[in-house]
C-alpha cells in the first residue's frame, strides 16, 4: 500500500552527454552502480550488448534477472537488475545493513512524500511515483532528469525490485506502463522511486549467485527475507 503525502515532480534540463557514448557510459555506470565488473556486463564480441539479458531462480520466492531496454523518448540504451517476488512469500525489514538472511537488498534514500508499507516495515518519505496509483501517468512523468534509480513496483500478486542505470522518470514510466513483461508482469499498479543516484543499489542472492551489487552503503537498507 502506498499513500501519496504530496507532489514530488521536478524537471531539470536534458544531459548534454551525446548519444554515440551512451552505451559505454551504461556498461561502465552499470557496473559502478550495481557492483559487478564491467567486463561481466560485456560478452564476448564486438557487436554483444554492453549488458547480457539472463533469468534465474531468487531464494524459492520468485525470480531475478538482467534485461536491456532502449528508452522511447531519449533513446538511450538502459540496463536494469530486478527481483519478481511473491506478495506473500517474504517479509520486510529496514535497517542500516542489508539482513543476514536477505534474498533482496535495496538501497533506500528520501526523495519524495510517498509511504509504503510492506509487511515488517514502512518506508517514509520516498519517491516520486513512477507509475501513479491505478496505473496512470504520475506528476513527474515530465521529469527529464537522467539518474541511476531503484523502484519498488506492485504488480498484481508480484512485487518488483527493480535498479536501473541512468534513466529519465518519463522513460522509466513508459517501460513500466508498456513493457512490464520485461521484467516478468503483466500490469504494473503502482511503483515508486526508493533510491536514486550514486547510492542506488540492488544485490539480489540468487540460487546462481549474488546478481548485482556486492555490498550496500546508504544510510537506510531494505531487505527482503523469506518467509518460514
Amino acid at each position: 500500500m502506498m499513500v501519496n503525502r504530496g507532489s514530488c515532480g521536478t524537471s531539470s534540463r536534458r544531459s548534454g552527454v551525446s548519444r554515440d557514448m551512451r552505451p559505454a557510459i551504461a556498461a561502465f555506470v552499470l557496473a559502478l552502480a550495481l557492483g559487478t565488473p564491467a567486463y561481466a556486463q560485456t560478452p564476448a564480441g564486438a557487436s554483444s550488448p554492453p549488458c547480457a539479458p539472463h533469468e534465474t531462480n531468487l531464494g524459492g520466492i520468485g525470480r531475478a534477472g538482467v534485461v536491456a531496454f532502449t528508452a522511447a523518448i531519449s533513446g538511450a540504451p538502459v540496463c536494469a537488475v530486478f527481483a519478481n517476488v511473491a506478495f506473500d512469500g517474504f517479509d520486510a525489514r529496514l535497517g542500516d545493513a542489508p539482513a543476514p538472511d536477505a534474498v533482496v537488498s535495496s538501497a533506500v534514500s528520501p526523495g519524495g512524500d510517498v509511504t509504503v508499507l510492506l509487511a515488517g516495515a514502512t518506508l517514509s518519505g520516498v519517491g516520486p511515483y513512477v507509475v501513479a496509483p491505478g496505473g496512470n501517468f504520475p506528476e513527474s512523468a515530465g521529469d527529464v532528469t537522467e539518474a541511476a534509480r531503484v523502484v519498488l513496483a506492485f504488480a498484481g500478486q508480484r512485487v518488483l525490485v527493480i535498479a536501473t542505470t541512468p534513466v529519465e522518470l518519463v522513460d522509466l514510466t513508459r517501460v513500466l506502463r508498456d513493457r512490464p513483461d520485461l521484467f516478468g508482469a503483466d500490469a504494473v499498479e503502482r511503483a515508486v522511486v526508493i533510491a536514486s543516484g550514486p547510492n542506488a543499489a540492488l544485490s539480489l542472492r540468487t540460487d546462481g549467485g549474488v546478481i548485482g551489487a556486492a555490498s550496500i552503503a546508504a544510510p537506510s537498507v531494505l531487505s527482503l527475507v523469506r518467509r518460514r
